[in-house]
């Protein structure tokens, strides 16, 4: 079955519409019922009324037959064909009968017993339906006999039909009327609350079109953590994009010294052999620079949507292979991590960026390596340090120093450490040499948590 592609707000206005529609229909449904029984019980009781009046017009004469005066409180008693009807009957015989029956054949032999009433809804001729109450009385002559009457009046239901009708005629016009009132009223109360998202949604097509970097700032709360997201995301493939721009020039410029060096010797050494050790010589150079600038374009970078990492099960599990490693130095780690180093980061980032550091204290120290990991504010500070004899002097701030190429590396320290840099720089973070307190390099690395 195929779904129909309906925008957000035709949505929600077709489901409120739906809704409001029963409501309305449910409402009108629940109001007419009401006024029916309110009707119907408004005639019953007015038909009790009737009994009442024409009890007190009857009385008995001398013989016991019934007397009913002529001047009847209820004039349309007295009016033919009035609708509303009067009999007293006696054990089914009619004793009397309204003159507003004169026309008629109106039959109302229903006989409840003394002191009983009884509604019935009867058909007479020409189409007509009465209700009719029937009540039963017992009336005692002089001379101790119990007579047994039956006063059945009824009236004819076109006026309450019709009153009905009026009212259903009324009641959905109020009700159609208030509910498209309501649908208006909801459908701008939409387009006022969706307006946001519509917003959004041009500012992404202005993204997409090159108009905008990003998506601007004036959003409802609910909606400012998708949008700060977006814009995060945008920001991290922006970045994204220079670094693999800028590796990709870095290994262009870098690729035409030993290039350049190779043809030289192609053109000016006739001793195959300096040729082939000079071959050698530039091309690991060149598998080297293809892998350092691989490995810095591969770097992920800060991001908030990147899911959170422990550093300490990360460490850990560093200096377990490299323990094996270097198993024939007996080198001791001492590890100081708190329980919440998280960070969000990638977690290949952060192997690559800790198991530079850590590989570079193992490789150059004596016996002792320390690690050290705690937050300040919304840092993590990473402190690595060993007992070796450190990183010369000369070689301090060229190793830390960010935006250097591989091509001008000191000897001996330049790809784990450049990496190590451009990670760091990737993350908005610092590093700083420092000289520990075991007496060889220490290593002081600040990232952001988020």
């Amino acid at each position: 079955m195929k779904v129909l592609n309906l925008s957000l707000s035709t949505r929600l206005f077709i489901a409120v519409s739906l809704v409001l529609t029963a409501f309305l229909g449910l409402s009108a449904f629940s109001l007419n019922n009401a006024f029916q029984s309110s009707a119907e019980s408004e005639q019953k009781k007015r038909l009790k009324n009737y009994v009442y009046t024409l009890l007190t017009a009857a009385e008995l004469d001398k013989e016991g037959e019934l007397i009913m005066s002529h001047d009847l409180a209820e004039p349309k008693f007295s009016i033919p064909n009035s609708g509303l009807y009067a009999q007293i009957t006696n054990e089914g015989r009619i004793i009397w009968q309204s003159p507003s029956a004169i026309g008629h054949f109106l039959v109302l032999p229903f006989d409840p017993g003394p002191s009983q009433e009884q509604f019935n809804v009867v058909d007479i001729d020409a189409g007509i339906t009465l209700q009719n109450l029937s009540f039963g009385i017992v009336w005692e002559t002089d001379t101790g006999e119990e007579i047994h009457y039956t006063i059945n009046v009824a009236e004819d239901m076109s006026n309450l039909q019709e009153k009905t009708a009026e009212f259903q005629r009324s009641l959905w016009y109020w009700l159609g009327g208030t509910g498209l009132m309501l649908l208006i009223a909801q459908w701008l109360i939409l387009r006022w609350s969706l307006r946001p998202l519509h917003d959004a949604a041009v500012d992404l097509h202005a993204i997409e079109t090159g108009e905008h970097r990003r998506l601007n700032d004036q959003y409802p709360n609910e909606l400012r953590q998708l949008t700060n997201n977006i814009n995060a995301l945008l920001d991290h493939e922006e970045s994204r994009r220079l670094r693999y721009k800028n590796s990709l020039a870095d290994l262009a410029h870098s690729l035409k010294t030993p290039l350049s060096v190779f043809r030289g010797e192609l053109e000016n050494s006739h001793d195959l052999n300096d040729i082939k050790q000079t071959g050698h010589e530039q091309l690991d150079r060149i598998s080297t620079l293809v892998d350092y600038q691989l490995q810095r374009a591969s770097t992920e970078g800060k991001s908030s949507l990147l899911a959170p990492v422990s550093l300490g099960e990360i460490i850990y599990k560093i200096i377990s292979s490299l323990d094996k490693v270097y198993l024939s130095k007996t080198i001791q780690t001492q590890c100081e991590i708190e329980r919440d180093a998280y960070i969000h980061a990638d977690e290949g980032d952060m192997y690559e960026l800790l198991g530079n550091i850590l590989e570079n204290a193992y490789k150059y120290c004596h016996s002792q390596v320390h690690v050290i990991v705690h937050t300040v504010n919304d840092m993590i500070v990473i402190r690595v340090e060993d007992d070796g004899s450190g990183i010369p002097m000369r070689a301090e701030g060229f190793v830390i120093k960010r935006g250097h190429r591989i091509d001008t590396q000191a000897e001996g320290q330049g790809l784990g450490l450049a990496i190590v840099s451009d990670i760091i720089m990737a993350y908005e973070g610092n590093i700083n040499l420092e000289r520990g307190h075991l007496g060889g390099a220490r290593f002081v690395i600040e990232l952001p948590r988020h």
